[in-house]
């Protein structure tokens, strides 16, 4: 128990660490044996209503925000006369602050890896209107596969910014300004600069007055990465880039000039290197007196969520929030994702149900062949999804997911729709049976049956492999940009499949669209990451889409149906 209380749901344990925000703590769901980290707020948030009305905003916005680079929020909890509390993804990995107390500098490569993760992170939460206000390497976590992630997003209070990392804090925010996107760049760059020497860009005694007159050491790091430092730290925030995407490009820029097209990868896998280093060594004491003010922040070390999966140079370019690629002529599609594919013939992992002709297009059927070989080895993932639009569409789920050999995919989830009027059922779909908890027993239905049955049958259909599949074998377009897949596909053809037929037909009838547009992002394995899908028919505002992402591909016991 933290503090003589626990979020109800989920079992601790052990403990990850603790800083100025709170403690945190490694926790199973009871329910869906997810992993997760919670974080209980420190008492001195917890009695701050103005922090809190702030962040009870933050996290309506927050739980909308699903990113690669960023540990993904599940909840905020209040309870009251008890405390609050975040419960987030886990990640399985090691702070930045570790990385650079263990290892020091990380070189040029994977400095600019870390900064290229941590600028998209901030692009995806800038867009969400979320400020992060307390970047620090404490609070970006490098996974098991050397993706910088974001957390404790939204967690400084207002006018402590430059107290809580004052090694990080840009110069208007000791004059009292409050955060904003160029304080985050700020930040972010103080970070880029001590990954590439070992230590912040200012150490004084006065750390407003540094931070505000003292010249920007440029001539410390490699000369191709100098304009880099000194527009991200510039004194006057006007002259900063302006947005997290504007100051993405001109990494890339800067790296492919100065260390080719392959900087990234290189960076990555050095940062992967690092990060592994450093979680062998024991976990280094934290500052203390003078040195706090050159050390990497004093959060914790918030071990958060299975890795989501590697970028790649495409990603840095074109996976910005507010970007928008328009998929065959009327369909538009986000950039963080690509395309998939469908698999030719039934895998282990796979459902055994008749399968369409193999696709006419070679790179599709490769892509298919390799994703069911991939997923064959880990068939277990968590995953969410979120379906939008038009016509009593909106509904959500979240929880785990396990391929079975020679059947449909089970299911371990909490699902909610517009029908059940956004109330929240904890489901488990295993053939074609869905067993719906009430109270402490379970109902079971066919998913054929109506309400929560009908939708975990929908959340099946929209996130197996099969339907990735289907959408690879029916694709009429189909092109790579990094590591993202995006094109199009009839849904005449769509509604014929077998297993996911039922899902695109509704979705034909509903918006009048004859085509979908997607996109699907693959980790380096090819694993499904994410998958985006839009239906939009001829008339304005007639339009569905589906959003679903998958993290921490492994293999574990099957889910079975509850006692």
């Amino acid at each position: 128990m933290v503090d003589g209380w626990t979020v109800p749901g989920f079992t601790h344990e052990r403990e990850l660490g603790s800083g100025g925000s709170g403690r945190v703590v490694q926790a199973v769901d009871d329910l869906t044996r997810t992993k997760v980290s919670i974080k209980y707020l420190d008492p001195r948030l917890d009695g701050d209503e103005a922090f809190l009305s702030r962040f009870r905003a933050a996290s309506r916005r927050l739980s909308q925000l699903e990113d690669p680079n960023v540990v993904d929020f599940y909840d905020f909890v209040e309870t009251p006369q008890q405390g609050t509390a975040i419960v987030m993804e886990h990640v399985e990995g090691v702070s930045l602050r570790r990385v650079l107390a263990a290892q020091g500098p990380t070189g040029p490569l994977a400095a600019l890896s870390a900064l290229g993760g941590t600028l998209l992170g901030l692009a995806a939460a800038h867009a969400h209107e979320v400020v992060h206000a307390a970047i620090r390497p404490a609070n970006i976590l490098v996974d098991l596969e050397g993706n910088a992630r974001l957390t404790d997003i939204a967690v400084s209070p207002t006018g402590t910014e430059a107290s809580a990392g004052p090694a990080y804090a840009a110069p208007e925010l000791w004059d009292g300004a409050t955060s904003t996107v160029s304080t985050d760049l700020y930040a972010a760059t103080a970070i880029f600069y001590e990954c590439l020497t070992g230590r912040p860009p200012f150490s004084a005694r006065n750390m407003a007055k540094a931070h505000r007159e003292t010249p920007i050491p440029v001539e410390e790091v490699p000369g191709p990465l100098r304009d880099l430092i000194a527009r991200g730290l510039a004194k006057e925030a006007g002259r900063r880039p302006a947005t997290a995407a504007d100051y993405l490009g001109a990494l890339e820029d800067a790296a492919v000039a100065a260390y080719g097209p392959s900087w990234e990868a290189q960076g990555r896998g050095r940062l992967t290197e690092l990060a592994a280093q450093a979680a062998s060594q024991p976990e280094p004491p934290p500052a203390r007196g003078r040195a706090a003010a050159r050390s990497s922040g004093r959060q914790p070390t918030v071990a958060a969520a299975s890795p989501a999966g590697g970028r790649s140079r495409g990603r840095l370019v074109g996976a910005v929030a507010a970007i928008v690629v328009v998929i065959g002529g009327a369909v538009g599609a986000a950039t963080l994702l690509g395309d998939g594919e469908e698999q030719p013939e039934p895998t282990p992992a796979q459902s055994s149900s008749p399968q369409p002709a193999a696709p006419a297009n070679p790179e599709a059927a490769q892509l298919i062949e390799h994703i069911n070989t991939a997923t064959s080895r880990t068939p277990n993932a968590a995953f969410t999804f979120k379906r939008s639009g038009c016509c009593g569409a909106p509904a959500s789920a979240r929880g785990s997911l396990g391929l079975v050999a020679n059947a449909p995919a089970s299911y371990s989830m909490t699902v909610s729709g517009a029908a059940e009027a956004h109330r929240t059922a904890f489901t488990v779909l295993v053939g074609d049976t869905v067993y719906v908890r009430s109270g402490k027993t379970w109902r079971p239905s066919p998913t054929a049956g109506p309400g929560y049955p009908a939708l975990a049958g929908q959340v099946r259909s929209g996130t197996s492999m099969q339907s990735v599949s289907s959408l690879l074998q029916a694709s009429t377009t189909l092109r790579k940009t990094g590591d993202r897949w995006q094109g199009s596909a009839p849904l005449a053809a769509l509604s014929q499949d077998p297993v996911v037929g039922p899902l695109y037909g509704e979705m034909a009838k509903a918006t009048g669209a004859r085509q979908v547009g997607f996109a699907l992002r693959v980790d380096r394995a090819s694993r499904p990451v994410q998958l985006w899908l839009k239906a939009q028919g001829p008339v304005k505002n007639r339009a569905q889409v589906l959003q679903a992402s998958y993290t921490g591909w492994t293999r574990k016991a099957p889910i079975s149906a509850p006692h």
